[in-house]
């Protein structure tokens, strides 16, 4: 892999994590048209690394508060909280997990099929798309709260449905505040890229070293997350969400077109 294909993969991976439009979608099309190849698994590995970091840092505050609930450390009112959203957490991960090792092989086979990720693609607009008829809630999180956005997130597995546009939807359809139900989204996607990270392991051990590639890609995924994350709060507070599912809706639609 050159460096020029590891900065556009590794911006296509920091951007497209994070915004509503599908960083899997945006994968296997780059991928597919410009016939770049991601098989290197040190890179996957480097580049979901750089969008975990991304989200830490990002919610580094919430971060610590976490870890100090879990060694029993820091102000108990805080504590009580953040043990409440770690079991949360654990809730919403349970339904991507289950999903991910029951039907592992049918999974990795949608990844290689461009226009059924077109196709999913759509689908996410149409999603996004529906927030324009939903009012807004000022809902705490709950047990079923985190449990059906963690079945959102289970459905977003497949490629072309947007992992954080999936849950945070289905957050706002809930009636869950809008920056809570992004705040949610985002915490959830730490275990779920960390288990991404730590499935790939294994395969990725010894088969190859870590080059400059390897690290340019994960800088420019870190740096490129971190924006996203800021856009996506930027675009929540104004009520535009939505603009996403346009932009899925184009590329979806454009993608089906050229790839028949």
């Amino acid at each position: 892999m050159t460096l020029g294909e590891a900065v556009i993969l590794g911006l296509v991976q920091g951007l497209s994590e994070f915004l509503p439009i599908s960083s899997s979608a945006h994968l296997v099309l780059v991928e597919h048209w410009l016939g770049i190849s991601s098989a290197d698994l040190v890179f996957e590995v480097a580049v979901h690394s750089g969008t975990l970091f991304s989200v830490l840092w990002f919610f580094r505050e919430r971060s610590l508060e976490f870890a100090q609930a879990a060694i029993g450390r820091g102000e108990e009112t805080r504590s009580a909280a953040a043990r409440r959203q770690i079991f949360w957490l654990i809730v919403g991960t349970i339904p991507a997990a289950v999903i991910g090792f029951a039907f592992k092989d049918q999974i990795e086979a949608a990844f290689s099929d461009p226009m059924l990720t077109a196709q999913q693609l759509i689908v996410t607009g149409l999603l996004l798309l529906s927030l324009k008829f939903y009012k807004p809630g000022n809902k705490e999180l709950s047990t079923g709260s985190a449990w059906w956005i963690g079945c959102a997130q289970a459905v977003s597995i497949l490629p072309g449905i947007s992992r954080s546009g999936a849950t945070i939807c289905t957050g706002l359809w809930l009636g869950v505040r809008p920056s809570l139900a992004a705040e949610f989204s985002f915490l959830l996607s730490i275990p779920a890229v960390g288990g991404a990270i730590i499935l790939m392991l294994p395969n990725a051990w010894g088969s190859g070293r870590l080059g400059m590639p390897h690290l340019v890609g994960a800088v420019v995924a870190a740096i490129t997350g971190y924006v996203a994350l800021r856009l996506v709060f930027a675009f929540l507070r104004g009520g535009r969400l939505a603009l996403f599912g346009v932009y899925c809706l184009i590329v979806g639609a454009l993608a089906v077109f050229l790839l028949k």
